[in-house]
């Protein structure tokens, strides 16, 4: 009995972590008014970042904040990982919002 409630557990832990191509909010700074949107993106991952998600995630963690809107300010990409011939398969891709404009 134990056995299968462990395996129906790991089960749900699948189903409730984030799809793929959804980017999650990341080393936001309410001080600084910045909020960080990331996304990891490998060669074999047919799926493209939601951004517009993105977008509206970071609009509505500003207006918690008490700001009125959000810009991008920017973004980053970082390579994670590497194969043994020096390419890069592993990215993480993230984009700034300023919630102060």
């Amino acid at each position: 009995m134990r056995v299968w409630i462990a395996a129906c557990l790991v089960g749900l832990a699948g189903c409730a972590s984030v799809p793929e191509g959804t980017p999650f909010e990341r080393g936001s700074s309410r001080a600084d008014g910045i909020v960080a949107m990331a996304t990891t993106v490998t060669p074999y991952q047919p799926v493209q970042p939601d951004w517009a998600t993105a977008d509206e995630t970071a609009a509505r963690r500003c207006r918690a904040w008490g700001h009125e809107d959000q810009r991008l300010a920017g973004w980053r990409d970082a390579c994670r990982v590497w194969d043994r011939w020096g390419r890069c398969t592993e990215s993480r891709t993230t984009r700034y919002y300023d919630c102060e404009g």
